[in-house]
């Protein structure tokens, strides 16, 4: 058997992300189509505007035949530390494949420019300009002006490069293919025709505005149900009581710069309003994702430690939910070392050692955050799609 993987965050799915698995399936048309998925907080840094359960409802339900979970560890991370984790866990699952979305659409220059990254020319021109002040997308996209001669590359097109990168790092036959993104960009706020990116649903979900020309069916029908829609500010009053409580451990939390965690602790204490505590810490420095990130890892105890351990291997690898296919695909993977697959946590201390079960647990926990804001219903085996009855 065979499987393409793709890595996503269904924040929520929508007609965009239809698009990227019909063509998936096309180009790799008799493959096994595996989704590994952002959980409760998301690559911005942010919490997921709908519980991990859910997007794995409305995965199945669109078309994918397994969904895995991208551990917090990874999910909330920049782009390097996402890309690797995503990556790591589809070489885990024997992907013969994986197909993203770019702006530019062209896999060999991709394949091109990442080669050229990782020269010691551009990461000492980079370092320069993050130590200089600028913000990593500034300073990495005036560095692929200087040395590559490349004009900007947007948010896509950089999170491919890190893909492509992974594929080397664990050393992975996986062959990347692209699609290039149509019509609406990552952040756009306008509407092409019954296109839209997932920025601008969640602005009219908070707005209570319609929606049901730019999402599938299947996930309208499950977001007109949905009653606890979930925002960053609603983590404020916990974040603010880390933020004062660990005041002198801030230093070791992932992303953090020297002297931000005294600028952050100064506004927590004066800052009630978060829109008011968030424009006081932000500047040209830090931009929106990167000072969101340093939140949620301050939020959910997410160290430079921790980061550095999950980067060296895959811990574990967390079945959500799986189709009849899915099903098929993951008895197949038992001819294989499927040691690290998890579909119930039952015997977890004795099929794991203790640093994994840490890892494990660590991830739980942080739901066990978002569920103080949004105490969805939490599944302890994965969600089995049955095609015939639509369940």
């Amino acid at each position: 058997m065979k499987a393409t993987g793709i890595v996503v965050e269904y924040n929520p799915f929508h007609n965009g992300h239809k698009y990227h698995l019909q063509k998936t399936k096309e180009l790799n048309p008799n493959n096994i189509i595996i989704a590994v998925m952002s959980g409760d907080f998301v690559q911005r840094g942010e919490p997921s505007i709908i519980d991990r359960w859910t997007k794995t409802k409305m995965a199945l339900a669109n078309g994918v035949d397994l969904v895995i979970e991208l551990p917090v560890f990874y999910s909330s991370q920049s782009a390097e530390i996402f890309a690797k984790g995503a990556v790591g866990i589809l070489e885990e699952l024997k992907c013969e494949s994986m197909v993203f979305g770019s702006e530019s659409g062209k896999i060999n220059e991709l394949k091109r420019i990442s080669t050229l990254q990782e020269s010691e020319e551009f990461k000492i021109k980079l370092k320069e300009r993050l130590k200089s002040g600028d913000s990593y997308p500034t300073a990495h996209s005036s560095t692929m002006k200087e040395i590559l001669g490349e004009s900007e590359l947007n948010s896509n097109d950089i999170l491919g490069l890190e893909y492509i990168k992974a594929i080397r790092y664990w050393k992975s036959s996986i062959i990347p293919m692209t699609l290039k993104r149509e019509k609406v960009g990552y952040h756009d706020t306008n509407i092409v025709g019954d296109f839209a990116s997932a920025t601008k649903i969640r602005e009219h979900l908070k707005k209570n505005e319609e929606i049901s020309s730019i999402v599938t069916q299947e996930s309208f029908n499950t977001l007109k149900e949905y009653s606890n829609f979930t925002y960053m500010e609603n983590f404020y009053p916990f974040i603010r009581y880390e933020l004062i409580k660990n005041s002198n451990n801030l230093s070791d939390i992932q992303d953090m710069e020297i002297g931000f965690e005294n600028r952050l602790l100064e506004n927590a204490i004066k800052s009630i309003n978060y829109d008011e505590f968030f424009k006081s810490i932000s500047n040209r420095r830090y931009t929106t994702g990167r000072v969101q990130r340093v939140l949620t890892h301050t939020l959910l105890a997410l160290t430079t430690n921790i980061t550095e351990e999950v980067k060296k291997s895959i811990p574990y690898v967390r079945v959500l939910g799986f189709n009849s296919k899915g099903r098929e695909y993951l008895s197949y993977l038992k001819k294989f070392d499927n040691s690290k697959i998890i579909t119930s946590y039952k015997k977890m201390n004795e099929n794991f050692s203790p640093e994994v079960c840490s890892l494990i647990e660590f991830n739980e926990r942080s739901s066990q955050i978002y569920r103080l804001i949004n105490n969805y219903n939490d599944y302890k085996s994965p969600i089995i799609f049955k095609e015939e009855n639509n369940e």
